[in-house]
């Protein structure tokens, strides 16, 4: 049985995305490899003495960034562009994803898709959530559902040529920091 690494630290900035209120620090290419998969997951961050579980995204660099919760920044006094220790821990159970509204009335409609749904593992439910909120258009989101429900029905438990990394299609990308 594979044994989970020990949570390990890091530093990083927090950064301020550009056009966006929230706050994010990027995990170290070196860090992500050996504490999470390429793809998205969640994992357990501490800061200070506030404790949250995070979304790590990929950056398409083989490393993962995440948003940093406004109640974090306040209780940690964390500040832009200012630097943070943080420590990250795998969590023993990946929670399963929040499905998108328009996946989630189209798979409450189909019976066949439901089932393979059912069957599949958490981390091919991520990555299939994952390559549907990964198109940056309204209309292909939509479409990647629609042929999700039709791979579903066909009985396909994961989403093939999908990098769920970013790091080979250079599709994923870290949010754009505000310049100050």
């Amino acid at each position: 049985m594979p044994t989970r690494a020990p949570p390990t630290m890091f530093s990083s900035p927090v950064f301020v995305a550009a056009g966006r209120a929230f706050s994010f620090a990027r995990v170290p290419p070196e860090v992500s490899r050996s504490h999470l998969r390429r793809g998205r997951m969640t994992a357990r961050v501490s800061v200070g003495k506030s404790h949250f579980d995070a979304l790590m995204e990929p950056d398409g660099k083989l490393g993962h960034w995440f948003v940093v919760p406004p109640g974090v920044i306040g209780k940690e006094a964390l500040a832009a562009d200012g630097n943070a220790l943080f420590t990250l821990a795998s969590l023993d159970e990946q929670p399963d994803p929040a499905l998108p509204d328009y996946f989630q009335t189209l798979l409450a409609g189909s019976p066949p898709a439901r089932a393979t749904w059912a069957d599949t593992t958490t981390l091919a439910r991520i990555d299939w959530v994952h390559w549907m909120e990964s198109a940056k258009q309204e209309a292909t989101r939509r479409e990647r559902a629609a042929n999700a429900i039709d791979m579903l029905e066909k009985g396909k438990k994961r989403v093939c040529c999908f990098d769920p990394s970013g790091f080979y299609s250079k599709a994923l990308a870290c949010p754009a920091e505000e310049k100050r």
